[in-house]
């Protein structure tokens, strides 16, 4: 399960957005930590649901941190004493929310709090880089050699900092990526920038640089829709003119970032979401499912979600021709039913 960490400055409406995002999944109140997770929507698993009648449905998931509000105290003080970025820096991305309606009469000024809070990220990564450079720098001098290739990794890395350059745009070999991740720097995750906007705002705003994505979201409209009973949230969408909620518009953002798609299995039993990285095969599906179907895989038999639900079953599809069978070199795409061929 992947965790996403929202930050935002003061009134930007971040703890607006975690509210949203925990009654839009009908998810329990969060603990004293902010900390709440939630279930993916996913129509497919919901139609294939419908027509297996399974004993049990299960959708992917994802945990939601919600920060303290950052600005106010500088990054480098900050390293010194408490983490500010604490219970957000295990995450696998960021969500960075953004003012971008007008508040007791101020105009929004997006991108220079935009600015602010990367600022923010950039700073207390610097902080930590230079911190355990000096540590490197140190052994180095005594005639430590071992640590000379993360020194030179750590000075590539200061340098993109203290131009204001997100270490996700960098471009790093993967036994660096696998250094960095040790540190759990902040600029080196995906960000989703959401603009959280009013009636008088408009389409959507720039993403920063690196690994960035932006999209716009009424909040403070999000949260009085999710107050709703579930069954009139819909509806009232529409009349608005709102195509996305926000807890889908969100989540799909961070997917994409993350490069995640989700396969499926149905059965009588079972009708459930599996979460894996685009590009993953057949073989490494098998294995999300139990270890022991990556071991003694054989083959795997697939059909997309729509091709089994206009079919109205396995039996009917392989009646069609409709169910192939793939090898584990077989790149799972987002979507597919898999039913996984393996010696016990």
């Amino acid at each position: 399960m992947k965790r996403v960490g929202i930050l935002g400055l003061p009134q930007s409406g971040k703890t607006t957005l975690f509210q949203i995002l925990m009654q839009g999944a009908g998810s329990a109140s969060p603990s004293r930590e902010q900390v709440g997770v939630v279930r993916v929507p996913d129509e497919r698993v919901d139609r294939l649901s419908a027509l297996y009648q399974p004993k049990k449905t299960t959708h992917t998931q994802i945990q939601f941190v919600d920060s303290a509000a950052a600005g106010g105290v500088s990054a480098r003080s900050a390293a010194k004493g408490a983490d500010l970025f604490g219970s957000v820096r295990s995450c696998d991305c960021l969500v960075l929310i953004v003012r971008d309606f007008t508040l007791a009469g101020e105009a929004p000024h997006a991108a220079r709090d935009l600015d602010a809070l990367e600022a923010e990220l950039i700073l207390n990564d610097l902080a930590i880089v230079e911190n355990r450079l000096e540590k490197v720098a140190k052994e180095l001098r005594i005639g430590r050699k071992q640590n000379e290739a993360e020194h030179r990794l750590l000075e590539r890395c200061k340098r993109m900092l203290e131009a204001e350059q997100p270490l996700s745009g960098g471009t790093f070999l993967p036994e660096e990526m696998r250094t960095l991740r040790g540190f759990q720097l902040l600029s080196l995750k995906p960000r989703l920038v959401v603009y959280n906007q009013d009636d008088a705002s408009s389409g959507a705003r720039a993403a920063p640089s690196g690994r960035a994505m932006a999209v716009a979201l009424k909040a403070h409209l999000e949260r009085e829709i999710v107050s709703l009973p579930p069954a009139e949230r819909e509806t009232f969408r529409r009349e608005l003119g709102i195509e996305d909620d926000g807890l889908s518009l969100v989540i799909r953002a961070c997917y994409e970032l993350l490069g995640l798609i989700s396969f499926l299995t149905v059965g009588p039993d079972e009708v459930r979401a599996w979460e894996i990285r685009r590009g993953e095969k057949a073989v490494e599906a098998a294995g999300e499912i139990h270890s022991d179907l990556a071991k003694g895989f054989i083959r795997a038999e697939v059909i997309e979600w729509e091709r089994l639900i206009e079919a109205g079953g396995h039996a009917k599809a392989r009646e069609k021709g409709w169910l192939r069978l793939e090898g584990r070199d077989y790149e799972v795409c987002d979507g597919d039913c898999l039913e996984i061929r393996f010696n016990k």
